[in-house]
């Protein structure tokens, strides 16, 4: 059976399921996920009695960090991956995306949700937390979006004559 490619599927060589897409993610794009998942294990362990001062139950808060945290990581690699290849259109990437939002504010959501009475200066230091690192996240994903663009082979050029 020959198999005739509909030019409105987009190119041949464009994986459009998640499968190979994550196939090809690479070494880089999986190390940064596990260092994510990393950073949040010991975070928690680091605010686990400020946690339990406040009300804030710990085990929750480990669970929903440290669970969203290899979403955070795979949808930024995944993201930035698509985002950066030419040959996808913008819309690929926006559930990965959307899924690094959420990763990221579920656990400062339910911290900010859950606990008794914080004082001001801990909702503060959360809020600024949030958009400080909320911030360097987007910027990290736009600098690596831009710095290797993936641009699709284009047919070599016939040189021109000089004679």
């Amino acid at each position: 059976m020959i198999h005739h490619h509909d030019p409105a599927e987009g190119p041949e060589d464009v994986h459009h399921d998640v499968a190979g897409e994550l196939h090809e993610l690479g070494a880089v794009g999986k190390a940064w996920t596990v260092t994510v998942v990393i950073f949040c294990i010991a975070r928690a362990v680091v605010v686990w009695p400020t946690l339990r001062k406040y009300g804030v139950n710990p085990w929750w808060f480990l669970v929903l960090d440290v669970g969203t945290a290899p979403t955070y990581g795979l949808g930024q690699a995944m993201g930035v991956k698509l985002l950066r290849d030419d040959r996808h259109p913008v819309k690929d990437a926006m559930p990965w995306v959307a899924m690094v939002i959420v990763s990221f504010l579920a656990p400062y959501l339910y911290l900010l949700f859950s606990a008794g009475h914080l004082p001001i200066y801990v909702i503060a230091g959360v809020v600024l937390w949030m958009v400080l690192f909320g911030g360097l996240s987007a910027y990290r994903m736009h600098q690596e979006v831009n710095t290797a663009r993936v641009v699709p082979p284009q047919p070599p050029s016939q040189p021109v004559s000089t004679h």
